[in-house]
């Protein structure tokens, strides 16, 4: 199948500098400089399934502060608690808090027995090949949303993206239909990226937030700088 990429080339035409240039500034600043924050990030993927913005951004609220829904056990360790991470969900009114409370528990686990796997390739392994590899091993987040999680870890040097619906649609597909393709999409958003000479991730922020008719990230990722 031929990938329609009319819309995709005039976005990519019309990106000016100085949307790059500030875009860099504020998610470089943004980039998660600890395991705490760098976990945070995966949470706030993790409620970004099947949902607006505006309650992924109050689910994550709900449930950001991890301290509260964590409880220690023997040798000074750590583990989630199922129905305190239940009961931060389902205030937050989000939807799925079943399968919520049971993905974002599983994944606490993996993450803190394993930090390094997930915040960072392994030496040698490309971003994709990384990518790939542990959303094979993250209950409910898929591709898409594993790279959602690795491009707020990484936002200016990210080399996977986020393909939902809205991208997708862009390319004239339909993400149902045509999740075969996922790969090819990805390849040619990066490399449009380079050409343009923005990384992957910034381009797509830029994409989403003309969408919303917004001038920057910040009506949602507020929630992400304390």
């Amino acid at each position: 199948m031929k990938l329609n990429c009319a819309t995709v080339k005039d976005f990519f035409s019309s990106i000016k500098d100085s949307e790059i240039e500030s875009y860099n500034d504020y998610w470089a600043e943004m980039k998660p400089q600890t395991d705490r924050a760098a976990f945070r990030r995966y949470l706030f993927a993790f409620m970004s399934v099947h949902t607006s913005w505006q309650n992924n951004c109050k689910g994550y609220n709900g449930i950001k502060d991890f301290t509260k829904w964590i409880d220690k056990r023997n040798e000074g360790l750590y583990s989630y608690n199922a129905e305190k991470l239940f009961d931060k969900i389902r205030r937050a009114r989000v939807g799925f808090q079943n399968n919520r409370t049971n993905f974002i528990g599983t994944f606490y686990d993996n993450f803190w027995g394993n930090t390094d796997n997930y915040i960072r390739p392994a030496d040698g392994e490309g971003w994709a090949a990384w990518r790939d590899r542990i959303s094979k091993k993250i209950l409910g987040l898929g591709n898409a949303k594993t790279s959602f999680a690795i491009e707020m870890l990484h936002p200016t040097e990210a080399q996977v993206v986020c393909l939902d619906t809205h991208l997708f649609q862009v390319y004239g597909l339909n993400q149902t239909k045509h999740s075969k393709y996922y790969h090819r999409i990805e390849k040619d958003w990066l490399k449009r990226s380079k050409k343009a000479g923005v990384a992957p991730y910034i381009a797509r922020c830029i994409y989403w937030d003309r969408k919303q008719n917004r001038k920057n990230s910040r009506y949602w990722s507020w929630v992400l700088e304390a």
